[in-house]
């Protein structure tokens, strides 16, 4: 009873210090008196506070003196709670010079340091690490293009979303809460690492940790029991004596268009994607130089992450690609790229930040291209080169070969509808 007592005096002195508004025309939902007293304890200079439900949790947007005098007025904090009153996030609105100088500098030595920079954000969630984020706008291929880039306090790009939704506001990145077992396994087998994320969705978890400098991803069954743990590699990043065995291999000139490190336990392999005109492969090469080719399963519910796929692209896929195998998704340069496996060839399906649909491409043989986009290629002025590697390409505008040609130095690229027209 005294509990009661307490918390409900708490939220009576929240309702005086705030007017208790719960939107911006004073109507809007109810907020459990727990949440409320819980944004006093943990805000207790919080002004112009306005609340607002986002799926299961109780957001209250508000400002706090300091910050409102740096950034532009207006509210300048969200703070997300459940309703028994527990913190999960914060956002919080800055200006560029008061991120970490680590991260002002990484940002001012990337690809983006000439964006417009349109927004600042930090976030802070409970159990992981705080991350900042930066929204730049600018040109890319041709049209405006806006990114988030995410980063960790020491200024680690640990995450990109392009063209993320204008009103998106970070609900679907507060972390589940990992269990015990799970969190003593990271910190045993990666001592110091920072816990980024966590997911959970049918059984399985996954967590992305900062590993020092490194991102990495572990992959938990529903057991708690370690499955993978995933590291995104550059080819210069491979030991010599797996890049050697490569080279021997009949796969040595094929292009690198990926490669991933994998830990499992019992085992330990690199997995490279590879491009040639005579088609793709994904092949695996363990420590002692053994390959083999990785085959798809063609029947069965998926693999890998497939089941932890966000409900709207799993929507998307199953209507334009029926019966169509998930077998694995992750972001990649900004765009949430879903491996499948449909009419017996592996197409990858991207979304941008907005979950819309950009394209679908996949593998073309040289054999497999129509007489027509043969006939135009041998009438241009890229007769004379060779052609390295093709992709069938679908927008929601138009389809397409995307044709590499090499001759020497020189590189060339096409786009040649079915038709044998030059787009």
């Amino acid at each position: 009873m005294k509990k009661f007592v307490f918390i409900a005096t708490i939220a009576c002195a929240a309702c005086m210090l705030y007017g208790c508004d719960k939107s911006e025309d004073g109507g809007g939902p109810a907020v459990s008196p727990r949440a409320e007293a819980a944004l006093l304890a943990r805000y207790p200079a919080a002004t112009d506070v306005v609340w607002r439900t986002s799926g299961n949790y109780s957001v209250a947007e508000f400002s706090l003196p300091a910050v409102r005098a740096a950034v532009h007025g207006g509210r300048d904090h969200a703070a997300w709670f459940d309703d028994g009153g527990e913190w999960y996030m914060t956002e919080t609105d800055i200006v560029f010079g008061s991120l970490p100088s680590a991260v002002q500098a990484a940002f001012r030595d990337s690809e983006y340091a000439g964006w417009r920079i349109d927004d600042v954000d930090m976030l802070e969630r409970e159990g992981v690490e705080t991350v900042y984020v930066i929204e730049a706008e600018g040109r890319s291929g041709g049209r405006e293009t806006e990114v988030d880039l995410y980063y960790s306090s020491d200024g680690v790009l640990v995450k990109k979303v392009v063209d993320a939704d204008s009103d998106y506001d970070y609900g679907d990145y507060i972390p589940a809460r990992p269990t015990g077992e799970v969190e003593s396994f990271v910190q045993t087998r990666y001592p110091g690492a920072r816990i980024l994320d966590v997911e959970r969705e049918n059984g399985m978890t996954e967590v992305e940790i900062l590993d020092g400098t490194v991102c990495r991803e572990l992959l938990f069954d529903a057991t708690n029991s370690w499955v993978h743990t995933k590291t995104e590699l550059n080819a210069g990043e491979v030991p010599a004596s797996i890049m050697q065995a490569l080279s021997a291999s009949e796969y040595g000139g094929y292009r690198i268009d990926d490669v991933d490190r994998y830990e499992t336990p019992q085992k330990e392999f690199y997995r490279f994607d590879l491009e040639s005109a005579s088609g793709d492969v994904k092949i695996d090469i363990a420590l002692d130089g053994t390959l083999s080719v990785v085959t798809p399963e063609i029947s069965g519910p998926g693999t890998g992450n497939g089941s932890m796929l966000d409900d709207a692209a799993a929507r998307f896929i199953a209507e334009k690609y029926p019966n169509a195998l998930v077998r694995e998704f992750d972001w990649d340069d900004g765009l949430l790229e879903v491996e499948i496996y449909h009419e017996g060839k592996e197409k990858s399906v991207c979304f941008d930040g907005a979950g819309r649909w950009v394209k679908t491409e996949w593998d073309v043989r040289l054999s497999e291209l129509p007489d027509a986009v043969r006939t135009a290629i041998a009438g241009s002025q890229y007769a004379s080169y060779r052609v390295d590697d093709i992709e069938y390409v679908q927008t929601s505008g138009t389809e397409y070969y995307w044709i590499e040609l090499e001759r020497g130095d020189s590189e060339a690229t096409l786009r040649v509808d079915a038709s044998g027209n030059m787009l």
